[in-house]
This record gives structure tokens, sequence and C-alpha cells, in this order.
């Protein structure tokens, strides 16, 4: 496994980050702690959830949180694990109703808390922004929780870059604790953002340039494409899912497809290995890949080979 200290933090992450989006809904209690120990054994470390996760397709709320809380209770691992979870995720029945008052992000932060059965959060992530409220009142919500003690560093997730410059502004003129961390759709396809639901924001070449240039760790999700370049070298990309087509088939994804396959051949590893290994390896920017899976011998083939180095040459030559 690879590491990294997260920018401006003493947090010493594995670049792998286990996505937990079906723990306890899709994915049984004990699938989801066998995951989790598999991850745990391979040299994982950070588990990304949310008080939101799962909420779309669970009777109970926060599933994926409460699952993990007892996983860590019952494991006894809490000093050995990462915990980055999310607040002011808007309702899942009414999602046109933005919730970053402040009331609202206490109250997700602390229900976080008890979920998870901890006294303290690595990574507290904002799940969404809303524009129509001043980057200035949202931070000084989060300076209030980071007076409690119980966070050790902010992130937000699906923020425009010039919202989190300014935040981190206004972080600075007041000496807040800044945002360090920005969690968007980033793998090395090149999504066509129609297709995006609304409230995503995804890596694009512009993007990229901005947070080369800035002191900020990048989370990222999807990194995988969905399986993108895997099923389109085993599948063809005619034969992909109609989703999947509207979301990556461009003519540049058609030619870093090729380039992955070609990069695969030679090193002899699967075209999945090259697809995370341009994120973890990229010397520009410090980069976490999030990963998602329902299988077990999906997470231990990815960890097996988590270890694998492309060369910043082979990197760039990807995103040319």
């Amino acid at each position: 496994m690879k590491y990294s200290f997260i920018n401006k933090t003493d947090i010493n992450a594995g670049k792998i980050v286990l996505g937990t989006d079906a723990f306890g809904s899709t994915m049984s209690e004990k699938d989801s702690f066998d995951m989790m120990d598999a991850f745990l054994f391979y040299g994982g470390n950070v588990l990304d959830t949310a008080s939101a996760y799962a909420d779309w397709r669970s009777p109970v709320k926060s599933i994926s949180e409460k699952t993990i809380g007892k996983w860590i209770s019952e494991r006894g691992c809490r000093d050995k694990v990462i915990i980055a979870t999310k607040g002011g995720h808007p309702d899942c029945k009414c999602m046109d109703v933005l919730r970053l008052m402040h009331d609202d992000i206490v109250d997700d932060f602390n229900n976080s808390l008890r979920n998870l059965r901890t006294d303290r959060i690595d990574i507290y992530w904002l799940h969404r922004d809303d524009e129509s409220l001043s980057v200035d009142y949202i931070m000084d919500t989060l300076h209030d929780i980071y007076l409690t003690g119980g966070v050790r560093c902010f992130g937000v997730s699906n923020w425009k870059y010039e919202r989190i410059v300014a935040a981190n502004r206004y972080n600075a003129k007041k000496g807040y604790a800044p945002i360090v961390a920005s969690q968007i759709q980033y793998s090395v396809a090149s999504a066509n953002k129609c297709a995006l639901m609304p409230g995503i924001i995804a890596m694009d070449d512009s993007e990229y340039k901005k947070y080369c240039a800035d002191d900020l760790a990048m989370f990222a999700f999807s990194s995988q494409a969905r399986g993108f370049f895997s099923l389109v070298n085993t599948l063809g990309a005619d034969n992909i899912s109609e989703s999947l087509k509207a979301e990556y088939i461009n003519e540049r994804n058609i030619a870093v497809s090729e380039k992955i396959k070609t990069l695969a051949s030679e090193h002899e590893v699967d075209v999945s290995v090259i697809v995370t290994s341009s994120l973890i390896c990229d010397k520009n920017l410090n980069t976490f890949a999030q990963i998602g899976t329902n299988k077990l011998s999906r997470l231990e083939d990815t960890m097996k080979t988590c270890d694998f180095i492309l060369t910043q040459q082979e990197i760039d030559w990807l995103k040319s």
C-alpha cells in the first residue's frame, strides 16, 4: 500500500480509500465486515462514508455509518482506521432542498459521531455546496465544530474550486482550520458533463491545472470510471451499458483506452491497475483513489496490485 500525508495534516493515509455506500444495505452486515477486514489486512486505513449513504435504498437512516461503527466497536480497531464521513447532504426525498445551514451541519456531525461510535472524525466533509450561502457563514459553522475537538481536519465534496479558494482565504483571515482536501469525480477518463447528476463536480483539464498549482489533497470518487476501460477492453465500446456510453464515450476516452491497453500489455497487469495507478502515482497532485465494490475478490485484486508504479512520463502520456 502506498501512503501519503494529507496536505497540511499529520494524517498518513493509504492512497486507496474504501468507499462504503452499500454497507449494511445492498451488502449485508457480514459481507461489509468481511470487506473491511480484508481492506485492513492489505494495508488500507481510510474508510469513506457519509451520513446520507444508503438512505435511498435502506429504511434505516445512516446504515453505512452505523455498520462501520459496529465493526470498529467489535474489532477494537479505532486507532487503525481513518474515518472520513460527510454531512450536509439534502434529504434523499427532497434533493432540491439544500442543507448547509448551521443546525443542519452540526446535527449531521453529532449524529455521525453517534453512528460511528467514536469521539472524533478524522476527515469531515461537506457533502454538497449551497452557493446561495456565503463561504464565510459555512466556515464559521465548521469552526464551531472544530472547537469541540471532535474533528481533525475538513474537506469539501462537489465544491467548485473557486469556492474552496474563497473559503480558505476566509479561513486564513480568521485563523480557522483550512479546507485541506477536495472530493470530486475524477479518473483518467473524461466524463461527459451533460450526463452527470445535478450537483456533481467532475475533474477536467482546467480544474486539474488549478489543483496542481494549489496545496489541496484530492480524493477521487468514481476513480475507475465505473469500470469503463475494463469493460471496453473486454466487451468492446459498442457493448457496454447505455449509461456508461452516455457518461464516458467520447473521442478522447477511446484514445486513452488504447493507451491503457498498451501500458497494461507492456507491464503485464490488468487494465484496472493502470487506471488506478494513473491517479495515485501522479506526482503533480496528491490523489487518493476511492474504490467501491461488493465483491471481496475485486477488492483483494486491487489491494494486491496497488503497489504497482507508473512513471510520471507514462501518466503524462496517458493524459496527453
